[in-house]
């Protein structure tokens, strides 16, 4: 096989693998910036992603009886059980328990506490007066004991040092498919003719022969003019 022909097939090659290179790294880096967040998350430890639920209930009071309702939200897992403590020594379980009756006249807190598939659990409550005439209600308040607060920034660096390799991953990868291709594309541009011109030596010694007579002839003497005549 010629070696034009192994040029041209050795060119093609790394053409293609250039710009195959290219479009993989465009189509990646293309797909992340258009939808980050599952990406994201997936580099995420599970301390960050995994979310306690949300307790909130309403209530109604009138007069002794008190009804509730459960306003709460799951976090990362489905709420599994919900606990109501009504004040007065007693409890109840269930999302929507029914009417409470309480016996006598005083101050009541009901607290409401949910738990999800994962053990996380979180409080909620609601306090106010009961008497005979009662009428009252409102939406709880979350308990402050029950709000999870715990940051490692361990956990915090690694998603955002996993996004700096990634971005210099991408720009590397788009430097060396830049370069693979120009690297292909010069194997396979036409290259200038060259001329070749083959001189036998006599030919050559002639023609120095010649030069070096022609610059050592004498020059030619000018004509000397006669004088001008004598006046008359």
């Amino acid at each position: 096989m010629k070696k034009e022909t192994l040029d041209l097939l050795l060119g093609l090659g790394v053409l293609v693998l250039g710009i195959g290179l290219l479009l993989f790294t465009f189509t990646q880096a293309f797909a992340l910036a258009m939808n980050p967040g599952p990406w994201f998350e997936s580099q995420l430890p599970s301390a960050i992603t995994e979310r306690p639920p949300t307790a909130s209930f309403s209530w109604s009071l009138n007069g002794y009886d008190l009804s509730v309702t459960d306003l709460s939200m799951e976090g990362s897992a489905p709420i599994t059980s919900w606990e109501w403590q009504w004040g007065d020594g007693t409890s109840s379980n269930g999302r929507n328990p029914p009417v409470h009756t309480y016996a006598s006249d005083g101050q009541r807190t009901v607290i409401l506490t949910v738990r999800d598939a994962d053990g996380r659990e979180a409080r909620s409550g609601a306090a106010f007066f009961v008497s005979a005439t009662s009428s009252d209600g409102g939406l709880s308040q979350a308990d402050p004991g029950s709000i999870e607060l715990n940051i490692d920034f361990s956990n915090i660096v690694l998603p955002i040092a996993i996004a700096i390799l990634t971005f210099t991953l991408y720009l590397v990868m788009a430097v060396a498919g830049g370069m693979i291709t120009k690297a292909g594309w010069n194997l396979l541009k036409p290259r200038p003719e060259t001329i070749k011109v083959r001189l036998k030596p006599k030919h050559l010694t002639q023609a120095m022969e010649e030069d070096a007579a022609h610059v050592a002839a004498p020059l030619p003497a000018s004509p000397i003019p006669p004088p001008p005549p004598p006046p008359t």
